[in-house]
């Protein structure tokens, strides 16, 4: 379900008239190897992926995740259990 995170954030924050979230990354490792972190910004408030990824993409997405569940806490839940 990681994918999805990005595009609900996108959604949630469009129907509740805030502002768009802007992420930013960090990376740490080898070019051939290289792992990343992500940070995203809504509203003025900082939400972080919990740890580094293999790809940009899944550190986004866990940083969008971790904004969903910090604005929405239902939300994340339901999209989830909504595509079992």
């Amino acid at each position: 379900m990681l994918h999805l995170y990005k595009n609900q954030l996108q959604s949630y924050v469009q129907k509740n008239n805030l502002s768009l979230p802007v992420y930013s990354s960090e990376w740490e490792g080898p070019p051939h190897a290289m792992r990343f972190k992500c940070k995203v910004t809504v509203d003025g408030q900082t939400y972080e992926s919990d740890k580094f990824y293999s790809t940009l993409k899944d550190a986004e997405h866990a940083a969008a995740e971790a904004a969903l569940i910090s604005l929405s806490p239902g939300r994340v839940q339901e999209a989830s259990l909504s595509h079992l």
